[in-house]
């Protein structure tokens, strides 16, 4: 099996559809918790809430039940990963809990299997509108909605036409990592370049924002601060639908713990809003 260096394709096909399951499960637990639930603030001002806390727990015992080999990290509960670990599990229980604690239906949970470096299975979870989009290495990539309607995400033949800036849908999750507001980001990426370019440009939720990528409603999404806990499931996702996906330098390997994301019908588009986030 994979956790033994041997991808036996049977193996992780059916290990990919329990990881469904898991992540379909949790739902059930942020959902129940949403209108009842405490949050505090964590030491870098995010805010954190029992929910997150509660349903990371469920999933590290679920992945540690499922298999019991590969170490289980999460943003919650532990994410200090050994340098020579080359296999585990990432978790993003709540990601958006901001948008959780206002009650917009946007925020989302995120289960990633990481191996040497890059992701290779993934579950992006919309808990409330009960959506699971997910993907394995070779595997492809799906959209779960409803109760049992399942279909394939991909990329029409018209999305890989070039596409201008002017004539795109972007969103972006916030003005953090920008030269309008640093925060706590490294560099001032140009989002204003990238308002004043695109046809229509809106900020969105957070990984929400990238699934509308994969469906077809927006051509690109960006993120100027991400933790690798936030960008692995997207990375999979993207790739196995046929999407670019790359860090805000260009890069598309290796980009797990570049600290951006941005995810794009196409590499000219891509590569376009790249250059004005440096410029």
């Amino acid at each position: 099996m994979i956790w033994n260096g041997i991808v036996n394709e049977l193996e992780f096909s059916g290990l990919l559809q329990k990881v469904k399951e898991i992540a379909l499960s949790s739902f059930s637990i942020i959902e129940g918790k949403k209108n009842e639930v405490t949050f505090f603030e964590k030491k870098d001002f995010s805010i954190v809430s029992e929910a997150d806390v509660e349903t990371e727990a469920y999933i590290r015992e679920r992945l540690q039940a499922l298999t019991p080999d590969i170490p289980v990290y999460g943003e919650e509960l532990g994410c200090e990963i050994a340098d020579d670990c080359q296999l585990y599990w990432l978790i993003d229980p709540i990601d958006g809990t901001t948008w959780y604690k206002l009650g917009i239906p946007v925020y989302g949970s995120l289960i990633a299997l990481v191996k040497e470096g890059e992701p290779v299975m993934g579950t992006i979870g919309l808990p409330a509108i009960n959506t699971l989009v997910y993907a394995g290495k070779n595997e492809g990539c799906f959209i779960h909605t409803g109760e049992n309607s399942v279909r394939r995400l991909f990329t029409e033949a018209d999305q890989a036409e070039a596409t201008r800036v002017e004539q795109a849908t972007i969103t972006a999750s916030g003005i953090h990592g920008t030269s309008t507001w640093l925060e706590n980001g490294d560099t001032p990426w140009n989002l204003i370049a990238v308002l004043e370019s695109a046809k229509l440009f809106k900020f969105s939720g957070d990984c929400i924002q990238h699934v509308s990528v994969f469906n077809g409603s927006s051509d690109a999404a960006i993120d100027t601060i991400m933790k690798p806990w936030d960008s692995a499931a997207i990375i999979i996702c993207a790739r196995e639908a046929g999407f670019t996906v790359m860090d805000l330098n260009g890069n598309q390997q290796g980009i797990l713990a570049s600290g951006n994301l941005l995810t794009a019908k196409n590499a000219h588009l891509a590569k376009e809003l790249i250059k004005l986030l440096q410029a």
